[in-house]
């Protein structure tokens, strides 16, 4: 009989052991709870059985797991009415988010879905964006990040706009839409780009487009438009639960949103997909992407961009928009080779391109510049960050206040 210690079960039977669902299974793998190796057949996975054993006879954050399938968090539980997250998919207020992409349905619609405030959309065509002192502009230049830009932006606003700081004021939504306006305008100050087209169907995105490339496009604002809608919220991920705790301490609009801006832009999130095209690049001095996907895993043990805990069939807001890159540019060396390594990798190790290589893909097929997928993401996400901290208000209980486990010495 083979020693334990050298028993590996299938995927089913590994999530059976453990009751759970397959997507929880891949997540303690992907966290290092349990060891995972190739079999013999294709691409299926099999699992160390001693570290099932193991896990499943832990504390790590969750009762005994043979009694639950939920993931293993991190953090508190919260409720929330905002996005719910399925294997198909998210959805906002119980609309499919993925539709509402494809069906072009205008970014500032689904921000309003998002704070309940449906009735309100003709009103972004009427918005200006807010003054910024003449000083503040003077401190902008052309080689400054984009996500720092940002973050300047509400700091600034949080000493000039007072009047906002209340997140349960009667204004707060108006001072929201002001704010998401003049967000997608200050991204072009530095190149005399700062002006909101409002003179569409999609003017937060035609804004965008114009002030991060300085093109005017309905076609490429549409492209746009999908990414700031699939991007919009994500459930309680670390940005949105940064906002939920500031909102629950009190903070002022701005404060919540810096908190939450300032988490993002952390490499692990928002700039991920930053990551993503950083793999393009280094990729294109191989000749081909097995090649350069050989040589990277003797380096690192993953790779930015690819696999999600949440879906177990692959991210379908990445796959939306590679599919929306792909049907409006095939010329993009760029685009070309990303399109490469996603095939390979999928080939090679089983895993699906999530929404960091989505956002670098339209990218590349709208020629932006670097980082600007990310810069489309903290826009987009801001609405959904509005949306979790006037909840968190609403709700109440009190301040969000984990404990922590000591580990130190006695």
């Amino acid at each position: 009989m083979t020693d334990s210690t050298d028993q590996f079960l299938s995927g089913a039977k590994a999530a059976d052991f453990l009751g759970v669902k397959s997507a929880t299974l891949y997540a303690y793998a992907s966290r290092g709870l349990i060891e995972s190796v190739a079999s013999d057949k294709g691409r299926e996975r099999r699992y160390r059985l001693t570290d099932l054993i193991k896990l499943r006879q832990s504390s790590r954050g969750f009762k005994s797991v043979k009694d639950t399938d939920t993931p293993v968090w991190t953090g508190p539980v919260i409720k929330s009415s905002i996005t719910e997250i399925t294997n198909a998919g998210h959805r906002y207020r119980g609309q499919d988010a993925i539709k509402l992409a494809r069906e072009d349905k205008p970014f500032e619609a689904v921000a309003e879905l998002l704070w309940e405030t449906t009735s309100r959309q003709k009103s972004w065509s009427k918005l200006k964006p807010l003054a910024l002192p003449k000083q503040a502009k003077s401190m902008i230049s052309a080689d400054v990040d984009q996500l720092d830009l940002l973050k300047f932006l509400l700091a600034t606003l949080e000493m000039t706009e007072p009047v906002h700081r209340k997140l349960l004021a009667e204004d707060a939504f108006d001072a929201a839409r002001q704010l998401m306006v003049t967000m997608a305008v200050t991204l072009g100050i530095s190149e005399g780009r700062d002006k909101y087209i409002s003179d569409g169907p999609f003017p937060i995105a035609q804004t965008l487009l114009f002030a991060i490339s300085g093109k005017e496009s309905l076609e490429r604002a549409r492209v746009i438009n999908r990414a700031l809608v699939l991007c919009a919220d994500h459930e309680l991920n670390a940005s949105a639960f940064a906002a939920r705790v500031a909102a629950s301490c009190d903070a002022s609009l701005y404060s919540c949103l810096l908190s939450a801006l300032g988490t993002f832009t952390g490499s692990f999130h928002g700039s991920a997909s930053r990551r993503a095209e950083d793999l393009v690049n280094g990729s294109l001095t191989y000749k081909t992407a097995r090649a350069w996907l050989k040589e990277y895993l003797r380096q690192f043990d993953r790779i930015p961009g690819f696999g999600s805990d949440l879906y177990e069939e692959g991210d379908p807001r990445g796959r939306l928009l590679m599919e929306t890159a792909l049907a409006i540019s095939s010329k993009n060396k760029h685009l070309k080779r990303l399109i490469e390594l996603v095939d390979c990798v999928r080939e090679q190790l089983g895993k699906h391109p999530n929404l960091d290589v989505g956002l670098a893909a339209i990218s590349y097929a709208l020629d932006l510049p670097a980082g600007s997928g990310s810069t489309i993401f903290a826009v987009s996400r801001t609405s959904g960050w509005i949306a979790h901290a006037i909840e968190q208000r609403l709700y109440g209980g009190g301040i969000i206040r984990p404990r922590a486990r000591y580990i130190g010495k006695n």
